[in-house]
């Protein structure tokens, strides 16, 4: 995922377009897995490794789309953060809770 999802991203951009689009979308993975970690230290008391597995996927769609307008760090880190955040959350309550509502 941290080899290829970058590479994936930056394929249809051009020139620096698409170092930037790589770095930003580096960025997003760490700072998804940061959001992740957060999560579960702080929601479950313990780190579970399927949630940073599932969030590391989150960052990068999430940071994916805009990846080539971000100008700074900090907003590819804090949009991978929150996408971590949603993705533990829901993987951890709202997928469970789907599954007993729609006997699935």
């Amino acid at each position: 995922m941290w080899i290829y999802w970058p590479s994936f991203n930056g394929a249809l951009a051009v020139g620096s377009q698409q170092q930037r689009v790589i770095v930003n979308t580096v960025l997003g993975i760490s700072g998804s897995c940061l959001g992740a970690a957060f999560t579960a230290r702080s929601m479950f008391g313990k780190l579970e490794m399927e949630l940073i597995l599932n969030a590391t996927l989150a960052g990068g769609v999430a940071v994916g789309s805009v990846a080539d307008v971000l100008s700074e760090p900090y907003e590819a880190m804090l949009i991978g953060y929150i996408g971590g955040i949603l993705s533990s959350v829901g993987f951890k309550h709202i997928g469970p809770w789907l599954s007993d509502t729609f006997n699935v």
